[in-house]
């Protein structure tokens, strides 16, 4: 199953994808900046003025990875999350992460490499 449409924003309980170059010029556009940060495997590739939340810790199971995503959630309430699926990155250390993304209680923007490509979610694409 693919998507046979965009989504205009990212909504919650409704993540999009959308690449890296994409979604810093659509987050330009936006009226009001939100804080962003990626949940990413290392914090070697942050876009723009984002913020770093670890995905993946050596040592540390899903759950410690779970603990601290629900401290985030505490300490920056309206905080989107981006999470980075792009090409050579670990997925995220949480299991069945497409209904966690379903669920979660914030806007949520996957990285992806190519957006073009066949994916779980529709793909961000902002209106002219």
């Amino acid at each position: 199953m693919t998507w046979q449409h965009s989504q205009p924003m990212p909504m919650r309980g409704s993540p999009c994808v959308v690449t890296e170059a994409n979604a810093l010029a659509y987050m330009s556009k936006l009226p009001k900046k939100s804080r962003i940060f990626l949940f990413s495997d290392s914090e070697r590739a942050i876009p723009g003025d984002w913020d770093y939340l670890a995905s993946v810790r050596a040592g540390v199971p899903p759950e410690g990875i779970m603990a601290e995503v629900d401290a985030w959630l505490r300490q920056y309430p309206d905080a989107w999350l981006a999470v980075d699926m792009r090409v050579g990155v670990i997925p995220p250390a949480i299991p069945d992460l497409e209904s966690m993304l379903r669920t979660f209680p914030r806007v949520v923007i996957v990285i992806v490499s190519n957006d073009t490509k066949d994916h779980v979610w529709p793909r961000w694409e902002f209106p002219l």
